[in-house]
């Protein structure tokens, strides 16, 4: 058994944090071989130390190159689970502009409110928010946010979205996702 094992197989299973100091160690320390064993295998570790993450992602061969089977398959992501992950990147960004705490809150109501900015309008207001809140739930099984134990069903907002959504992007996509709604909105 090598004596990196230990990141391997926790980077197999998916998203490593900082707080998991006895993996996060290991990675950290064998990290030049934890880089080359994955390299092996079509893979490549990101690794944010600022940030306290990582994970693992496929590598884009050459069309040339001969290609592996792919070990890492994208999600396919619905609608509201794109806009709420880009809104969460968005509140992201905005709350690291204004400086303060490292760790990101947001309540439930925000999050909502915030989304419904890209919604139509609807006669249903309450399906639309459970909507709303089962994807919020989703969201929290992909790991980019975390229920806090509170009475205010507040959320921590995990930084480790911002590996998987560049902040170039936020303001186009959005404003892409408005014009989808609203060109669907016209043709019911």
């Amino acid at each position: 058994m090598q004596e990196y094992s230990l990141s391997l197989i926790s980077l197999l299973k998916g998203l490593v944090f900082n707080h998991q100091q006895e993996v996060w160690g290991n990675m950290i320390t064998y990290e030049s071989d934890v880089r080359k064993y994955f390299t092996h295998l079509g893979l490549e570790v990101y690794i944010d130390k600022s940030e306290g993450f990582a994970f693992l992602r496929q590598i884009a061969f050459e069309e040339d190159v001969m290609t592996l089977p792919k070990l890492i398959e994208k999600r396919q992501l619905n609608f509201f689970t794109t806009l709420i992950c880009i809104v969460l990147r968005k509140y992201l960004l905005e709350h690291d502009a204004q400086g303060g705490s490292v760790r990101s809150i947001i309540s439930e109501a925000e999050i909502v409110n915030r989304t419904k900015v890209f919604l139509p309008v609807v006669n249903d207001e309450a399906k639309q928010q459970e909507k709303i809140v089962t994807t919020i739930n989703k969201i929290v099984d992909i790991g980019f946010l975390r229920k806090l134990d509170d009475q205010e069903n507040n959320y921590e907002v995990h930084r480790i979205i911002k590996g998987f959504i560049n902040a170039d992007v936020i303001d186009a996509t959005l404003k892409s996702l408005q014009e989808y709604i609203q060109n669907k909105s016209s043709k019911e």
